[in-house]
């Protein structure tokens, strides 16, 4: 039987994920992994925690039992789909290229990926908007390891100017990437776009 509303969210809010034995963190990413192929497959709105559940071979409580609401879940897809991106693990970065080709390659990269999980663009749409604590957090978390992933790229400059450049040209692809999940802008467009940023910066 499902948990009832007011015991959904205490129970994950004290949810330890570093005591909680192997074999239900296998669980909880079993039922993570199952949520992203759903979304692969299928836009967020119409997917349910029910679905979810019955493809993870779990009962509905069990789902409840790690996360407080689609929201939550769905935020920790996000969270683990950006972690197994190789763009955003931290890897060396190759001294031979410049830092403005370092990051028109990572920009583009993120175009290329959106562009072919669109689902996954238009739920970070979702849950940028949401007002979940918890929710708030995992974003947070998110966001902040793709913007290291950007500053990264940005290794012969300054610390601070380094910053200021990573937030303009990622308000560029923000931008740019919602046209293009409206469907008002041509992948191809954006990635135009932010060439022409980059080069706006770096030849200034």
């Amino acid at each position: 039987m499902d948990a009832g509303p007011m015991d959904k969210p205490n129970r994950a809010q004290q949810l330890d994920l570093a005591s909680l034995p192997k074999g239900q963190l296998a669980r909880r990413q079993h039922i993570i992994d199952v949520a992203g192929e759903l979304l692969v497959a299928d836009e967020f709105e119409r997917i349910q925690i029910r679905d979810v559940a019955e493809d993870s071979g779990v009962a509905l409580g069990t789902v409840y039992r790690y996360f407080t609401s689609k929201e939550h879940l769905y935020a920790a897809v996000l969270q683990d789909w950006s972690a197994t991106d190789p763009a955003t693990l931290g890897r060396p970065v190759d001294p031979s290229v410049s830092d403005s080709d370092r990051m028109r390659a990572r920009l583009h990269h993120s175009v290329d990926r959106f562009e072919k999980y669109p689902t996954f663009l238009r739920l970070q749409g979702v849950l940028r908007q949401s007002t979940d604590p918890i929710v708030c957090e995992i974003f947070a978390e998110f966001s902040e390891q793709v913007l290291s992933s950007y500053r990264e790229q940005l290794v012969d400059l300054p610390i601070e100017e380094a910053a200021d450049i990573v937030a303009i040209v990622t308000a560029v692809l923000g931008h740019e990437l919602n046209l293009f999940g409206l469907g008002r802008q041509s992948a191809a467009e954006v990635h135009r776009l932010l060439d022409r940023t980059v080069d706006l910066i770096f030849t200034s």
